[in-house]
């Protein structure tokens, strides 16, 4: 009887182990000899019954300036469109916003700051999918950034 018990609960943890659903895609960023890993701050896919959302999930690294982001994506993020939006302070001490080009396929970025970054503040990944002919946006990924000295 214990046998019986035993393989029972065993063959049971098996099957709800295979039903968990699996972790959402995630990012990671790269800067300055630092990498970190980021969850998705928002994500609301096609076909999807609920949205994830955590505002406490962006990621933070210290940087310098001129040093690149090198931002790598899940292929539960490539999957669909993608971009990355950033934003900076220039020499006047303005915050300034730029934008990458649409990536398709790939599986990673480089991001270069403008000549006339001080510093990167913030990084945005941004996951689009095709609702009804537009693209629309499906997953954000955020790095904050500090300075480095």
């Amino acid at each position: 009887m214990r046998r019986a018990i035993t393989a029972t609960l065993a063959g049971a943890t098996i099957v709800l182990a295979g039903c968990s659903a699996p972790p959402p895609p995630d990012v990671t960023f790269y800067t300055d000899g630092s990498s970190v890993n980021a969850g998705p701050i928002w994500l609301c896919e096609v076909g999807k019954e609920k949205c994830l959302q955590d505002l406490h999930a962006v990621a933070t690294l210290p940087t310098r300036k001129g040093q690149t982001v090198q931002i790598s994506v899940s292929s539960g993020v490539a999957d669909s469109p993608w971009g990355v939006v950033f934003s900076y302070i220039d020499k006047d001490g303005k915050q300034m916003a730029a934008s990458s080009t649409l990536i398709t396929k790939d599986l990673s970025y480089t991001l270069t700051p403008p000549p006339e970054a001080e510093r990167l503040v913030y990084v945005e990944v941004q996951k689009l999918q095709v609702v009804r002919g537009k693209l629309v946006q499906s997953g954000v990924w955020a790095l904050g950034t500090e300075a480095r000295q």
